[in-house]
């Protein structure tokens, strides 16, 4: 790969990472008189296009970074999933974010009163799946990170 086509696939990646969840959301109204397996394909195709696109752009900006920089971008990752992940579990205390909750995904799914414990134990779980998820990635990582650096050279 030549540095010319660098910026392009950056770009491109980025512009996939950002197009694919907003497509997916406008296109729910005709989504939803879909068989779920199509339903579940689509969601899962731009799901995996938005995760690629950051991937890709990740990559790509890492190689520029400096120490300094790649300190900062060290203390961001380690520190703001965490504070991400404390707010929103301090977030589903609250009854706005309840309602937020199920306003949204009774518009999403075109229903007009969703079943209030299903949507919400959804939503919960899903959040936990994803912080069980990134800590076991997190371990998993350092792991390799210290085989692969520990190796004799």
């Amino acid at each position: 790969m030549n540095s010319s086509s660098t910026p392009r696939i950056k770009i491109w990646a980025m512009v996939a990472a950002i197009a694919a969840p907003i497509l997916f959301v406008a296109s729910l109204p005709w989504l939803q008189n879909l068989p779920d397996a199509l339903i579940f394909l689509f969601t899962g195709i731009a799901a995996t296009t938005t995760v690629v696109g950051s991937f890709v752009v990740a990559v790509f900006q890492d190689r520029k970074l400096d120490e300094w920089h790649r300190a900062a971008a060290r203390f961001a990752s380690q520190w703001g999933w965490l504070a991400g992940s404390g707010v929103v579990a301090l977030l589903l205390a609250l009854p706005p974010f309840h309602q937020l909750i199920m306003s949204v995904s009774g518009a999403a799914a075109g229903v007009a009163t969703p079943d209030r414990t299903l949507v919400l134990l959804a939503f919960t779980f899903g959040f936990m799946t994803v912080v069980v998820a990134q800590m076991l990635c997190t371990v998993v990582l350092s792991f390799v990170w210290r085989a692969r650096k520990s190796r004799a050279g």
